[in-house]
C-alpha cells in the first residue's frame, strides 16, 4: 500500500514529495484511503493539494516536499509556530469554492469534554486555519468521519455502538445552544471561537447523521449484529478494504460522490 500512497501523492502535487509514515496497525491503511479520496476528487475536477502543519502548501518547486502523517498517540491541531513539521494534511475545493481539509488522526472534543480521535475527517478550512493560530482541537462533529479498521476479524456489534456513541458526543446541534459557550447561530463544528464560516448545526440527531457522512472501512467484514444498526443511525459500512480491491473503489466513489453532492 505504500507505493499506492506514494504515486497518489505523485498525482496530487505532480511531483514525487517525500513519504514519511506512521508506524503501527493500520496506519498505513488509514493514508491510503485518505489519499484514494483525494486523487478521486482531484479527478472529478476538485483542487486538490498537499498541505504542511502549519497551513503552507507543498509546491512542485518548493522545498521541503514531504508528506508527514501523524506518528504516535492522536492529538489536536499544532499551533503553525510550531514550524511544519507536524502532520500534513490535504486541502481540496471545488473550483471557487469553499476550502476544505482532510485530516488523519485528529481527536475532536464532544459535548462531554471528552476526545475523540476520527481517523479521517473532512472539516472547513477555516477551522484549521483558527485552530492553527493558537493549536487545539476542534470543538464538534467533522463533515466527513470515518473509521478505518485493518483488521482480520469481523466488525462486532460493540465496535459499531462505540463509533456511534462517538459520533453523538460529538453532534452539536441547535437545541444545546443554551449549554454552549458560543452565540448564535449555533455552529455543527468549531476551533472554540465563534468566528468564520463554518457551517450551522440540524436540530436532530437523526438529521445531523444524514448531513454527514459517516462510515466504517474495514479489512475484512462485519457481523450482523453490527449491520443492523447502520441504517438507523445513518453509518455507511465497507468491507473488504485492500489493496485496489472492488471493495476499496465502493468505498471511495461512495465518500467522493457524497462530497461532490454536498460540500459547496
Amino acid at each position: 500500500m505504500i507505493a499506492a500512497v506514494q504515486t497518489a501523492l505523485d498525482s496530487i502535487l505532480g511531483n514525487s514529495p517525500a513519504l514519511n509514515y506512521a508506524g503501527g496497525a493500520g496506519r498505513i491503511f488509514e493514508l491510503y484511503i485518505m489519499t484514494g479520496i483525494a486523487v478521486e476528487m482531484q479527478n472529478r475536477g476538485f483542487q486538490v493539494w498537499l498541505q504542511r502543519s502549519n497551513g503552507t502548501r507543498i509546491l512542485p518547486g518548493s522545498p521541503n516536499q514531504i508528506f508527514i502523517q501523524r506518528g504516535g498517540a492522536p492529538t489536536g491541531i499544532p499551533p503553525a509556530s510550531a514550524g511544519p513539521g507536524n502532520a500534513s494534511v490535504i486541502g481540496m475545493r471545488r473550483q471557487n469554492g469553499a476550502i476544505w481539509e482532510l485530516w488523519n488522526g485528529v481527536q475532536f472534543t464532544g459535548r462531554s469534554g471528552a476526545r475523540h480521535e476520527i481517523d479521517i475527517g473532512l472539516v472547513p478550512g477555516s477551522v484549521g486555519d483558527e485552530l492553527r493560530i493558537a493549536g487545539g482541537c476542534p470543538f464538534g462533529r467533522p463533515r466527513v468521519a470515518i473509521e478505518c479498521k485493518d483488521a482480520a476479524t469481523s466488525g462486532s456489534v460493540d465496535e459499531m455502538r462505540a463509533f456511534i456513541a462517538r459520533l453523538y458526543d460529538l453532534t452539536v446541534l441547535t437545541v444545546h445552544q443554551p449549554y454552549l459557550p458560543t452565540p448564535l447561530p449555533t455552529m455543527a463544528i468549531s476551533p472554540g471561537s465563534p468566528n468564520g464560516p463554518f457551517y450551522t448545526a440540524r436540530g436532530t440527531y437523526w438529521a445531523e447523521n444524514r448531513h454527514s457522512f459517516n462510515g466504517i472501512a474495514r479489512q475484512s467484514g462485519f457481523t450482523a449484529g453490527a449491520l443492523a444498526m447502520t441504517a438507523y443511525y445513518g453509518v455507511e459500512w465497507h468491507p473488504s478494504i485492500s489493496l485496489n480491491s472492488g471493495g476499496y473503489t465502493t468505498l471511495i466513489r461512495a465518500v467522493c460522490q457524497w462530497i461532490e453532492n454536498q460540500i459547496p
